[in-house]
């Protein structure tokens, strides 16, 4: 007889226990979603510019929106077919850059010239960016269509070719950096490459 009241014990401890979790996790499941009852609803608008704009002017609010409307980070634009990540890299705008890559783009797509991120901060001499796509993990092994790759610009001898090309670029690019500073930081990339 004790074992027959024993066994119906437990059986009610088990009944009651389990009763009990369920209780709280439906007191759980309300409060959840009451809570999300309360919650007001942001409506995200659609940015006034482009993704692509938005990087060549280093507008770092524009870029957050972007992100938060959903855009496709990786989209290509501009007239010379690139990201946002490309854009930014050759304009300087290291904020930019960041954002995007705590966003997941894709480092490695490259512009209608192959050209990467990578090699826009290698060859505009943008350290600090450089240094950032770097330690995200882009890839310095990817050639371009002129059969070049980052670390191909970095260890050519600086001379009037160069110096021309730079030129060159930096208008069909749309940036205002200083030659000398482009010059002075190639050695300190090559640091940052070979690491």
């Amino acid at each position: 007889m004790r074992r027959g009241n024993l066994s119906v014990c437990i059986f009610i401890l088990i009944l009651f226990v389990s009763c009990s979790g369920t209780n709280q996790e439906n007191e759980t499941t309300s409060i959840n979603e009451e809570a999300l009852d309360n919650q007001a609803v942001v409506e995200v608008k659609e940015p006034a510019n482009s993704i692509w704009v938005s990087a060549k002017k280093g507008d770092a609010e524009s870029i957050k929106q972007h992100i938060a409307f959903g855009t496709d980070l990786n989209s290509k634009g501009s007239s010379r077919d690139e990201t946002a990540l490309i854009i930014a890299s050759c304009q300087g705008h290291y904020e930019i850059v960041d954002l995007l890559i705590n966003n997941d783009v894709d480092l490695d797509i490259q512009n209608d010239e192959g050209v990467t991120a990578q090699f826009c901060a290698v060859f505009f001499g943008q350290t600090e960016i450089v240094q950032l796509l770097y330690d995200a993990g882009a890839d310095p092994n990817i050639i371009m269509n002129q059969d070049l790759t980052v670390m191909d610009l970095v260890s050519v001898e600086w001379d009037s070719d160069r110096e021309s090309a730079v030129k060159l670029y930096k208008i069909k690019y749309q940036v205002s950096f200083d030659i000398e500073d482009i010059k002075s930081a190639h050695p300190l990339i090559m640091d940052i490459l070979n690491q």
